[in-house]
């Protein structure tokens, strides 16, 4: 009994804000206080109705897209690159590819501000981009040690024995093995560029997406319209993460499926 009060308690703390959010973004009024006006959408149609919160949107998601591009591209090229290095080598490698993950955004966002004036870069959505992908490609890099690990490399020697070239080897035998490994980081970048503010706030500029936007509105006042924002992004993100399971549970499935056959 008294886990189940554990485990309850544990799931109200965790999902009582969310839950509050989605609940007032139904609210007839504009008032954020109980009791509960009544039930409304008027705050999605202004959502969708607002052409500067439809741009922030479309740049979240094409910035989303670019990291997950170039976060596949560098952190494939950089694991299998790895994992022909030394051991001694390798070692080293790998931790300083994921310090990223342990430093503070904070000083990240400094940090990179520093670089691209010291570069004289300007801040735009390639800045954006670049920031993102210092914070997403340590997890690909992460995931990819984890997946190569398993990786049986005769496979690609027996490839090379039977006249195939180094890029078929890559396409028809190393690529179709860490693919499952790729969607998933792919689906994780993509929801952590989405909603990631603290090094975006560094190195925007002018430049506006979706978490910038909502947190500019609510500097003025907090609106049952950024509940409704809130809750389309909690949407957004819940799909995210629901591809991801559906990808790790196909894989499941299909490592299953090999050992039976086998």
């Amino acid at each position: 009994m008294l886990l189940r009060i554990v485990v309850f308690a544990t799931l109200a703390f965790l999902l009582a804000p969310l839950l509050i959010i989605v609940l007032f973004s139904f609210n007839a009024t504009p008032s954020l206080s109980f009791p509960f006006a009544g039930f409304s959408l008027r705050w999605y149609v202004q959502v969708f109705s607002d052409a500067q919160l439809g741009s922030a949107l479309v740049k979240s998601m094409w910035i989303a897209l670019w990291t997950a591009v170039v976060t596949l591209i560098l952190g494939t090229g950089a694991s299998l690159a790895w994992l022909r290095l030394k051991r001694r080598g390798r070692a080293v490698l790998e931790l300083l590819s994921i310090t990223p993950i342990a430093l503070p955004g904070l000083f990240l966002g400094v940090a990179l501000l520093v670089m691209f004036a010291e570069l004289g870069i300007s801040l735009s959505a390639v800045t954006i981009v670049i920031s993102h992908v210092l914070l997403t490609l340590p997890i690909l890099v992460v995931a990819m040690k984890a997946r190569l690990t398993l990786f049986d490399p005769s496979l690609e020697e027996a490839a090379r024995d039977l006249g195939a070239t180094q890029s078929q080897t890559f396409a028809r035998v190393t690529l179709p093995l860490i693919a499952p490994t790729l969607v998933s980081c792919a689906i994780l970048a993509l929801a952590i560029s989405f909603d990631e503010f603290v090094l975006t706030s560094f190195v925007s500029g002018t430049e506006t997406t979706l978490p910038m936007y909502i947190w500019s509105m609510m500097r003025r006042t907090v609106t049952p319209l950024i509940n409704a924002i809130s809750t389309l992004a909690l949407l957004f993100s819940i799909l995210i993460l629901l591809g991801a399971w559906m990808v790790g549970r196909l894989r499941r499935n299909a490592a299953i499926t090999d050992r039976t056959d086998s």
